[in-house]
């Protein structure tokens, strides 16, 4: 983000008003990397669970 006065600002292309990353400059970086930290490990949680309780099913099968 470029630091400009706000009259320039105005004339500015989007792509210099804001940052390349998701949420695009609304939020801070850590913010956005805990964030999809935190999206991340929930889908493993999951999938975790998931194999779990298949293993209890071939547990209980046998």
């Amino acid at each position: 983000v470029r630091a400009v006065r706000p009259k320039v600002l105005m004339r500015l292309s989007k792509t210099k008003k804001h940052v390349s990353r998701a949420y695009g400059g609304s939020m801070c970086a850590k913010c956005v990397r805990d964030r999809i930290k935190r999206a991340f490990l929930i889908e493993e949680q999951k999938i975790v669970v998931k194999v779990l309780k298949a293993q209890a099913q071939g547990q209980k099968a046998k």
